[in-house]
């Protein structure tokens, strides 16, 4: 993967500030893990991250999100060469079928937890790499809002901010990077890197995003898409690049986790 490749410019021509930005700097961290193939992606989406992060097509993805993936497939064989309507905690592969496995933000959507981790293991070969972005334990409150109501001393609207978003972002599991380890290990995967992202300051801005990109939400609802022009995108690209270039955080929203099979 280039050095040079300005995933922000790239995320911000098709995508909601909100997801630019966040996006943007997990395909910095993705792009960099080292693809043995055959590599399955669990949670493929609409397709949009891998044909960005990643400069070949993935061999296998799967989501359960049909309309999801029906837009990932108009996206050609150039970013899965394969696509299987699957969820992750019943996977229709045989043992040790992938030498690679990674999962952008999806897993901590996933309710059984335990199963669909357990089926990562199941499927990927001995020495395997497990690579995956999770939000971690500060998710909630990093958020502007539950910041505002932190600082104000209304501690309990603060959890109130915090909680509601976990919510509707349909978080089963909000972790520190001590539980991710321990539960990884458990299954035998040795974690190899975790790393946070997603400083405090880049995180308020991601929530206030949410408000500012209205307009993106109200054409993309109306026209299919989120920019209708690349300028309009310019003064969250000034903005947001400071966040996008920020050294990686001592404490962070989200952490980035690598792991190998054991054997």
């Amino acid at each position: 993967m280039s050095e040079e490749k300005d995933f922000l410019s790239l995320h911000l021509r098709s995508m909601g500030p909100h997801r630019a930005i966040l996006r943007s700097v997990e395909a910095k961290l993705m792009s960099k893990v080292p693809l043995r193939r055959p590599v399955l992606d669990i949670g493929v989406g609409d397709g949009h991250f891998a044909s960005i992060a990643y400069d070949e097509p993935l061999d296998v993805g799967i989501d359960i999100m049909e309309r999801d993936m029906k837009e990932a497939a108009r996206r050609g064989t150039g970013v899965y060469r394969h696509l299987t309507f699957a969820s992750a905690t019943d996977m229709p592969f045989a043992n040790a079928s992938f030498n690679t496995v990674v999962s952008n933000c999806v897993i901590e959507h996933i309710p059984d937890l335990d199963s669909a981790l357990r089926e990562i293991h199941r499927v990927l070969t001995p020495g395997g790499i497990f690579a995956t972005t999770v939000p971690s334990q500060h998710f909630a409150e990093f958020l502007l809002g539950s910041t505002i109501f932190q600082k104000l001393g209304l501690s309990r609207l603060s959890r109130a901010y915090g909680n509601f978003f976990n919510r509707i972002s349909y978080h089963y599991h909000t972790d520190s990077p001590e539980v991710w380890k321990e539960r990884l290990e458990a299954l035998g995967l040795d974690v190899l890197e975790q790393r946070y992202y997603f400083s405090p300051a880049a995180h308020r801005s991601f929530d206030l995003s949410h408000y500012l990109g209205v307009p993106n939400l109200i054409t993309k609802r109306l026209l299919g898409k989120w920019v209708l022009h690349p300028v309009q995108m310019k003064p969250f690209e000034w903005w947001m690049r400071k966040y996008y270039e920020e050294p990686w955080p001592e404490a962070g929203a989200y952490h980035f986790i690598m792991a190998r099979k054991k054997g």
